[in-house]
């Protein structure tokens, strides 16, 4: 994983990203919840790739939709 200061996210981006407080993503982060992350000097980041892919793994599909696409 490389990651440069351009593509890490702070917990309060990520906060702002996701509409959520930088407390709800510290806990996250805290129980092991959401994204890979890299601590730097104590500061938590969180590189967008990581992000990304935790976006995509979170993604849900409506069974009916689905079953729409399959019969057509």
């Amino acid at each position: 994983m490389q990651a440069t200061v351009n593509n890490l996210l702070s917990q309060g981006e990520l906060a702002k990203r996701w509409g959520r407080t930088e407390s709800a993503i510290s806990l996250a982060t805290a129980v092991g919840a959401g994204p890979r992350y890299v601590k730097i000097d104590g500061a938590i980041r969180y590189p967008v790739d990581e992000v990304q892919r935790y976006e995509r793994a979170c993604l849900y599909f409506d069974p009916a939709e689905v079953a729409l696409q399959t019969v057509n």
